[in-house]
């Protein structure tokens, strides 16, 4: 056990977040990305871009993480960049998230493509998976996994808040798998 977890606290991990227009990977478009680059339980490195939209943002979605079109014309970069960007400070991590290989890396891989960048070949560790392999919780979006290790989830939907708190996340999921694992066989 020792070892795994030693190669744990050597591995670099990308946990990230993107807030979007909408639901589809395929038609929506991604308006603020954020990411920790973790070595093991270590931040290393953030990164945290807002996106300018190139359509208007439904009411509805505003609504859950507040981001306006005008905010988001002045204070964001085109898709492009940020996108590439993103690229570029993942390179060699495995990608952490919650929900991501559902939803946000989907989005990723699609921007990627639509602006004809390499497309990322990042190993994924989903958060969401692993906390319903190990915890017996009701629900498991990140507000409730995070409550059943006596966090509150302030600033829910919007991306750095959602990658802070999902870090810490990470950190409890794995800590708890090498536990059990160590329980499992107390020799290895």
């Amino acid at each position: 056990m020792h070892e795994k977890y030693q190669k744990f606290l050597e591995t670099e991990f990308a946990v990230f977040d993107v807030e979007t227009t909408g639901l589809n990977p395929a038609g929506d478009e991604v308006l603020e990305i954020a990411a920790l680059r973790m070595k093991g339980k270590e931040i290393i490195g953030r990164f945290e871009q807002l996106i300018q939209p190139t359509r208007p943002i439904p009411p509805e979605v505003e609504k859950i993480h507040g981001l306006n079109e005008i905010f988001l014309l002045v204070n964001g970069r085109p898709s492009a960049e940020v996108i590439a960007e993103f690229l570029k400070f993942i390179d060699g991590a495995i990608m952490v998230g919650h929900n991501i290989r559902e939803f946000d890396w989907i989005f990723i891989l699609n921007h990627a493509k639509k602006f004809n960048l390499a497309l990322p070949e990042n190993k994924i560790i989903d958060t969401l998976e692993l906390s319903r392999k190990l915890l017996s919780l009701p629900r498991y979006n990140l507000t409730e996994v995070a409550k059943s290790f006596g966090w509150e989830h302030k600033n829910a939907h919007r991306a750095m808040p959602d990658v802070e708190m999902n870090a810490k996340v990470f950190v409890e999921l794995m800590e708890l798998l090498f536990k059990r694992e160590e329980e499992k066989n107390p020799t290895a």
